[in-house]
């Protein structure tokens, strides 16, 4: 109950500064359809040796939240819909992206499409057509403000990443050959959306040469950043780490650059 009043006043405030009257009646449905999935989750998807990363705190439930309130309010406006796809959006990002075999996600999956009949009262096929729900500020190359908003638009959302590809390969002496296939640009677009964020940060598993750190160059040079890139080589220790970080802090402190810090591990260069 303490939770539910906690995000309702948050959100409730939110909504009556930015949103018109005919959406404020969703916060109750939201802050209840977000509070079911953190509580199941917490649950039923308890950490195992194979899955140890499975722990879920208020941190994350949090987020769902952070996000939802970074969406452009003038893009919304009354559509009832694009709130709810946001909501189901952001609990992808924050939970979905963390599972790690098609069982866990297709569960979560039934979990949030529950959550439509329960807490939106509206009917799940109505709300979401397309298979990807997506959402994310890049679809304006230069824009300022940069504005997060609903992705409906596939093909030129291909266009608009290809496009930024070829002006970073323009501009760096180490061009990057990507295929920007939709799989590739949602992983880009996971990154754009935690670095647009306060204290973002985003760890990448997979094996090598799967283009997490090409990706996340693109992402920092689409959300208009400095990528700094930790190099680790053998021998590498404390000393050489705390270097790192303390030119890392001075940079983001005393010339108050924004910028990302990408660290890749020994092991796989990833």
């Amino acid at each position: 109950e303490s939770l539910a009043r906690i995000f309702n006043t948050i959100l409730g405030a939110h909504m009556k500064e930015f949103f018109p009257s005919p959406v404020h009646d969703l916060v109750e449905g939201i802050v209840s359809a977000s509070l079911n999935v953190y509580n199941t989750c917490l649950a039923e998807l308890l950490p195992t040796p194979a899955k140890s990363h499975y722990t879920f705190n208020l941190r994350d439930i949090a987020k769902v939240f952070q996000g939802i309130m970074m969406a452009d309010p003038k893009r919304i406006q009354d559509d009832r819909g694009v709130l709810m796809r946001l909501w189901l959006h952001e609990n992808h990002r924050i939970f979905r992206d963390r599972l790690i075999n098609m069982d866990d996600r297709l569960w979560f999956d039934k979990l949030c499409q529950d959550q439509f009949a329960t807490c939106f009262k509206s009917p799940f096929e109505k709300i979401v057509t397309s298979e990807r729900v997506m959402f994310g500020d890049f679809m304006v190359p230069g824009a300022d403000p940069r504005l997060y908003a609903e992705i409906t638009d596939m093909d030129q959302m291909r266009k608009t990443v290809e496009g930024y590809l070829e002006d970073y390969n323009a501009q760096t002496n180490k061009p990057q050959k990507l295929v920007m296939f939709l799989d590739a640009i949602e992983h880009v677009s996971r990154v754009t959306r935690v670095i647009r964020q306060p204290k973002g940060n985003i760890l990448l598993l997979g094996v090598g040469g799967s283009g997490r750190q090409s990706l996340t160059r693109l992402a920092a040079y689409m959300s208009e950043m400095d990528c700094k890139q930790i190099e680790i080589a053998k021998g590498y220790g404390k000393n050489e780490w705390r270097d790192d970080m303390k030119g890392t802090i001075l940079k983001a402190g005393e010339e108050e650059d924004n910028f990302l810090a990408l660290c890749p591990s020994l092991e796989n260069g990833a």
